[in-house]
Formats: structure tokens, C-alpha cells, sequence
């Protein structure tokens, strides 16, 4: 094939029944198709590379005409649809052209190789009489015995370490009726691009099908409801694309806008073991604590009630007092709200 002016067969039912390119959008696709343009041209063929080198968003921004935020924003549609994959060196190819390079070359390859035509038939294959041309006469014919050709097991010492045990199986269990998103697991949402509200409302949704609905009888290891629930935000997203961002604007406004929290009250919400560095600056830090009323104001709606559901009795045993955790006051004559 020409490298420099590629040819391959395009599919068009391919690409009009892709149900992954069809849920992005026309501008998505639109560039998509200028990747596969380089992608078709570069070598190895199928990766998005120019000069053996792999295209970033810049180089992208530049070939396609357009600037790099709105080269982006499609490369992360276009990511969370699964339209491309990436390899170990983080480069953008396309897996139909890459499989259809390998097959070419493995078909060249044979090519390559020869054959006698005069013992292929008009499919290729070899006639059933120059098959049995080669077969041995059954006259005389007696078939080896196994231990010619193989070994004695005894016969064969042992080389090297003993072979490990199996590693046992990991423990399946189904979730637990108090089961919580794990932080861990929250963070992993957030790099997808996931505002904190619509994570907070996924991991309502996902409790409430495996722990009391229709998927409450299903068992799996603590990985497998790691990929489940990663499964889950995917699936939402083929659903609703805009399911990410649905709630963003209910999301905590980020921790280091707020001061911090006064050093008495934060030795004690640190000597509670729930309490860790990640949790007192993602969900305390923002609230404004007012001890001697016993009130606590969250900046959200979303925010109080997860304070509530998911550490109330831990910030009572922490501060020696039952609190009520509500939304934040309004603001006032100053435009601030001090934190006492």
C-alpha cells in the first residue's frame, strides 16, 4: 500500500450504526474523522501520529483548524463513548484500522511465502488427491508410541523452584445494607470529569439497585464492585451524556475558597478516627460550625444531607454535643459569613 496516499475500505453501515460514535455529537464525529485522516497516514498505521510522533492536543488543534479547548472537550466525549482507545504510551488509534493492517500484513506475509498452484483447486485449498498423495500407504504403516516421543514423567528431574500454590479466590459478598462510596472510589469518578452532586446521586442510585432492588442477590469480590460501579457511570453516561454535569451547579464550591477552620475545632475533628485529611477539607472545611447553638451550615442542600446520612453521630462524638446540620444562612450586610 502507498503510504502516502493510503487506501482501505470504509464500512459506511460501520459508522452509521455505531451506537459509541452516535452518542457523540456532530462536532465529536466530525473530528473524529479528521483522526482517522492521520491515522490512515502514519506509521504504525492506525495511530493518531505525525512523523512517528504522537499528535497532543495542540498538534491536534493545529491540523484540524480549530482551538485546542474545543479539541478537548471532543477527545473527552469521544474517550468516555469508547469511539478510540489508547495504548501503554498514552496514543489515540483507532482499533478497526489497526486490526486491518495487522490482517494485511499477515496476508502479505503469506503471500510472500509461495505455493505450487498446480496442487490448489479454483478455492485455494488443496484437491483431495494430491491430499492423499501425501499421506503415508496404511500398508506397513505402525504410528510411534507415546514414550518415543515424549518423556517419562519420572525421567525428567525437577528444575528450579517448586511451583507456587494457587493464589486463593477473593471472598465475593453481596453490598453491605450500610455500604458508602468509598473516597477512593469518588475520586476515580472525579478525574472522568464528574461533578461531586451527580457522584453523590449515582451512589445513591447504584446502593439502592444492589442493596435492596433487583440487584441485591448478586455476589462479587471488593474489585469486582469497584468495576461495577465504574460500569454504572459509564452506562449512565450512554443513557444521559449530560449525567456528569447534571448537578454541578449544587456541587460544594471547592475547599480553598473557604478560611480554615479554627485550630481548636480541627484537633478535635482530628483526633476522631473518621475523620481524615480528605474528608475535613472536602466536606468541613466549607460549613460554618457554630458550637454554642449546636448548628452546623453546610453551603448545599446535597451537603447537608450527606453530612447528616454519613457523619452526624461521628462529628457529635468528636465535638461532645449533638448538632443540627443545615444549609448556610444567607449572607450579611458585609457579603461574608464569618466561621465561629
Amino acid at each position: 500500500m502507498n503510504t502516502a496516499n493510503p487506501w482501505s475500505k470504509f464500512f459506511w453501515n460501520d459508522w452509521e450504526n455505531d451506537p459509541e460514535l452516535r452518542l457523540c455529537s456532530l462536532a465529536a464525529q466530525g473530528l473524529w474523522m479528521r483522526l482517522l485522516c492521520i491515522a490512515a497516514k502514519s506509521n504504525p498505521t492506525g495511530f493518531v501520529a505525525v512523523a512517528g510522533r504522537p499528535c497532543s492536543s495542540t498538534d491536534i488543534a493545529r491540523l484540524s483548524g480549530v482551538s485546542e479547548q474545543e479539541v478537548e472537550l471532543h477527545l473527552g466525549e469521544l474517550s468516555r463513548n469508547g469511539v478510540f482507545s489508547r495504548d501503554a504510551q498514552g496514543r489515540i488509534y483507532c482499533r478497526r484500522m489497526v486490526r486491518d493492517y495487522r490482517k494485511r500484513q499477515k496476508l502479505r506475509q503469506n503471500g510472500a511465502k509461495g505455493g505450487q498452484a498446480s496442487l490448489l483447486n479454483e478455492k485455494g485449498i488443496f484437491s483431495p488427491r494430491e491430499r492423499s498423495s501425501e499421506r503415508p500407504s496404511e500398508q506397513g504403516f505402525e504410528p510411534q508410541k507415546p514414550e518415543s516421543r515424549v518423556h517419562k514423567p519420572e525421567s525428567i528431574p525437577p528444575v528450579g523452584p517448586p511451583a507456587a500454590s494457587p493464589k486463593p479466590k477473593a471472598e465475593v459478598a453481596a453490598l453491605a445494607p450500610d455500604w458508602s462510596l468509598p473516597e477512593a472510589w469518588r475520586e476515580i469518578a472525579a478525574t472522568r470529569g464528574w461533578a461531586d452532586a451527580s457522584i453523590g446521586q449515582q451512589a445513591v442510585r447504584f446502593k439502592q439497585f444492589f442493596g435492596f432492588g433487583k440487584g441485591s442477590g448478586i455476589r462479587r469480590s471488593e474489585k469486582g464492585w469497584r468495576q461495577a460501579w465504574l460500569n454504572w457511570l459509564d452506562r449512565e453516561l450512554r443513557l444521559r451524556p449530560d449525567a456528569a454535569t447534571s448537578g454541578q451547579a449544587e456541587a460544594p464550591v471547592r475547599p480553598a475558597t473557604y478560611p480554615p477552620l479554627p485550630e481548636e475545632l480541627l484537633s478535635k475533628l482530628k483526633g476522631h478516627y473518621a475523620f481524615n485529611a480528605t474528608t475535613i477539607q472536602r466536606w468541613l472545611s466549607p460549613c460554618i460550625f457554630d458550637l454554642d447553638k449546636g448548628l452546623i451550615y453546610a453551603p448545599t442542600r446535597f451537603h447537608a444531607d450527606y453530612l447528616a446520612n454519613h457523619h452526624s453521630d461521628a462529628l457529635s462524638r468528636a465535638l461532645g454535643r449533638e448538632f443540627r446540620i443545615l444549609t448556610k444562612p444567607k449572607e450579611n450586610d458585609n457579603g461574608q459569613a464569618q466561621k465561629t
